[in-house]
């Protein structure tokens, strides 16, 4: 009986785990739980450091507001700059695994001209238009020249350009890169602090740090949007110019550049048309008797 008790005791025992081999961290190393390794940790903080300006952009396009208000922002210049930004970091794990040094260059370089071409130029949709087509004319024109009369148009150009053999270089893209990033993370800080615009259905609020507010009447006024710059509008991701018209087709106000336009309009039309309704039930309030209809 004795020796039976002694087996559950020694049982039970083997169940849990000594007090003083738990206590000892050289008793059981296998036992012992791995720390993350430090360079886990480092990529994890750096890629939390390089989506934390897209988290804002985010939360600026879509952060609450109130049922009857909307905030939106204008976009400066530098914003565009999350382009070129994005394609430089974006490459980096690309090449040369999946895109080659050569085509990994020419992709930053054609980013780079679409901005470059979006800061110097409005190009309206038609304008877009009518210079593809005229793109298209020449460079079937030139082609024909070369196959059939035996001309040399673009074979020079095409050749010189090739020639030229643009690479990928990791260390210099990254550093573009980084110093880029500096005025494009300003520019986020000028539109939370300076081109904040908060539309209600009474009126029209400007925020300007340092300088002070400035609120505009709605009463008399009509909205009407343009997307003067079709390569503004895809950089903007959506953005475009909201316009204050009177009675007369003057432009008031003009709003440039607000981001994201073409999502927030719904909203915007709705407040505008809360707006109209409560203009046409103070008309109908300051009425006479007699000119009321009858129930």
């Amino acid at each position: 009986m004795f020796d039976l008790l002694c087996g559950k005791a020694e049982g039970i025992r083997g169940g849990f785990p000594d007090m003083a081999e738990s206590l000892d961290p050289k008793a059981s190393p296998e036992r012992a739980s791995s720390p993350p390794a430090p360079k886990t940790k480092f990529t994890h903080r750096v890629g939390r450091v390089l989506l934390a300006p897209f988290a804002l952009v985010i939360y600026l396009l879509h952060g609450k507001t109130k049922i009857d208000e909307i905030v939106v922002y204008s976009a400066p210049s530098a914003f565009y700059l999350w382009i070129v930004i994005a394609v430089g970091f974006g490459l980096q794990p690309l090449v040369p695994g999946v895109v080659s040094e050569r085509a990994g260059a020419w992709i930053f370089i054609f980013t780079l001209l679409f901005f470059i071409l979006a800061l110097l130029y409005d190009m309206s949709l038609k304008k877009l238009v009518l210079c593809s087509l005229i793109v298209a004319v020449v460079w079937l024109f030139a082609k024909y020249m070369e196959d059939l009369r035996h001309i040399a148009i673009l074979g020079p150009i095409l050749h010189h350009f090739a020639a030229l053999d643009p690479q990928y270089d990791t260390g210099t893209m990254l550093v573009i890169s980084w110093l880029l990033l500096i005025p494009w993370v300003c520019s986020l800080f000028e539109m939370v602090f300076n081109r904040k615009k908060k539309f209600s259905p009474n009126e029209i609020a400007e925020f300007h740090f340092g300088e002070g507010s400035e609120l505009t009447d709605r009463s008399g006024l009509r909205f009407v949007t343009r997307y003067r710059d079709v390569l503004e509008t895809l950089l903007g991701w959506g953005g475009g110019d909201l316009l204050a018209v009177d009675n007369h087709g003057a432009v008031i106000k003009r709003y440039e550049n607000i981001v994201g336009l073409w999502f927030h309009w719904q909203k915007l039309d709705r407040i505008f048309h809360q707006r109209a309704t409560l203009v046409d039930e103070d008309a109908d309030a300051e009425k006479p008797a007699g000119d009321l209809p009858a129930a």
